[in-house]
């Protein structure tokens, strides 16, 4: 049996009766205040500076990742090289025309005063944005020239990646029944490692010769240097083939190009893991395709530009393929490194 007693402790009256409580109005909390201006401003600030710190972090990872490794820093070298060849060319062409300018400007107004056959011999001052573009050029083309020659000295023991590439592809026979593709990709794989071959050897000549490290008789004087001026073109041209090469490999690739077949599975976890690793691996093999093309179909003028002697570019117009040509390739080498 339940306890019928209450819960309070008072026991009320017979002759009382009970008083219901007392109800409080319901009144509504007011709103939380409203940031102000200053401190949305603040938050903004915050976010951003965390942003930042968080992207400048994981950037400066990457980049570690990027300039660990001789491809990486090659890249990164070629990108910036070519990057100030074409600052200093286009600097070039502006201070060139700011002092004709100046020059034609002083010309006119000394005609009226001059007699026939003077010559006016003057000092101008130059301005400030003037001697700025100056330092700008000259500082551009000198560190282009340091990048330059540390790229080929550093290219000189390439013969050893060589050797290599050579010895791996001989000890890797195509079977007798191989497909049409892989006889054309392995005759273009010989043929652009002969390229490189001479394309090498040419061009450790002609560098040693251009830093003096050549002191015989058929290297020194006038003789020399017409030597070491036919290696740099010919090795040029040897560079060239292997550029010509390398698209033809491109161009077979396309030729016998299969696209990516979407399998339909029975819905199984593995299945769409293994879905999703063959889209990637397609994705990834396109990229490679297209770095490849992009980044041989600008060295291709290059390569026919310093196979003459006399040159066909300007310096902007190397600036340019030499950017694109150098960005193609770092910007798979910075995206292997997410």
């Amino acid at each position: 049996m339940e306890d019928s007693h209450p819960n309070s402790t008072t026991i009320p009256s017979s002759d009382s009766a009970p008083v219901a409580p007392q109800s409080q109005p319901n009144t509504p909390r007011p709103p939380p205040p409203s940031p102000t201006l200053l401190q949305k401003l603040r938050y903004l600030i915050a976010r951003r500076l965390q942003n930042a710190a968080t992207s400048t972090d994981r950037n400066l990872l990457r980049l570690s990742a990027l300039l660990s490794t001789p491809t990486g820093i090659d890249v990164v070298l070629c990108t910036t090289g070519y990057t100030l060849t074409l600052v200093y060319a286009l600097g070039q062409q502006v201070l060139e025309k700011q002092l004709a300018t100046v020059a034609s400007n002083l010309a006119s107004k000394a005609a009226d005063v001059m007699m026939p056959g003077e010559t006016l011999i003057a000092d101008l001052p130059a301005s400030a944005s003037t001697k700025l573009l100056a330092q700008t050029v000259g500082s551009s083309k000198a560190i282009a020239d340091v990048i330059a020659d540390y790229r080929i000295f550093v290219r000189m023991w390439g013969m050893l990646g060589l050797y290599t590439w050579a010895r791996d592809t001989y000890l890797a026979p195509l079977p007798k029944e191989a497909p049409r593709k892989e006889r054309l990709l392995r005759g273009t794989t010989w043929a652009a490692i002969a390229s490189c071959v001479l394309f090498q050897v040419l061009e450790n000549g002609a560098y040693a010769s251009s830093k003096g490290m050549l002191t015989s008789a058929a290297w020194s004087g006038e003789v020399g240097k017409k030597r070491e001026t036919l290696w740099w073109v010919w090795s040029s041209r040897f560079w060239a083939a292997y550029v010509g090469c390398e698209i033809v490999r491109l161009l077979i690739e396309r030729a016998y190009y299969e696209p990516l077949v979407e399998k339909i599975g029975d819905g199984e976890k593995e299945d769409k893991l293994r879905a999703e690793q063959e889209k990637r691996e397609h994705h990834n093999k396109s990229f490679t395709w297209w770095k490849d093309l992009v980044s041989n179909i600008a060295y291709a003028p290059m390569t026919l530009h310093w196979s003459v002697e006399a040159g066909l570019m300007s310096d902007v117009q190397v600036g340019v393929c030499g950017m694109i040509a150098g960005g193609a390739m770092l910007a798979d080498a910075w995206r292997k490194t997410a």
